[in-house]
């Protein structure tokens, strides 16, 4: 059974659960919610980096998942929705275009 692990990174939940690809490479699905709303995954399907064992994979997915975290929250020039879509989009990761995720954004700008 595929492991899980969460991490939580300034007000985030991130988790990451791997499995193996068709090459034998570990690759992990990340997804990151804030207060239990879904704001963006990393889905295996796209490029990301394999790993040989699940244990890494998983790990990176975690520190990809703080890093954007800790980008959208740290870089104040633009957080507009569209700026943080290509933000996630450099990181391999799609923000979610839901109302819930576009909710998140503008409660992260009245901070």
């Amino acid at each position: 059974m595929a492991r899980i692990e969460c991490t939580t990174y300034e007000g985030f939940q991130i988790t990451a659960q791997s499995r193996d690809n068709e090459r034998g490479g570990w690759v992990a699905h990340v997804e990151i919610r804030h207060d239990g709303r879904l704001f963006a995954t990393c889905s295996p399907d796209t490029v990301q980096p394999e790993w040989l064992t699940e244990a890494e994979a998983n790990r990176d997915g975690l520190e990809r998942g703080c890093k954007l975290v800790h980008h959208i929250m740290n870089i104040r020039e633009d957080r507009s929705w569209v700026a943080l879509r290509e933000h996630a989009e450099r990181w391999f990761f799609r923000v979610e275009s839901s109302q819930e995720a576009e909710q998140i954004v503008r409660d992260l700008n009245a901070r």
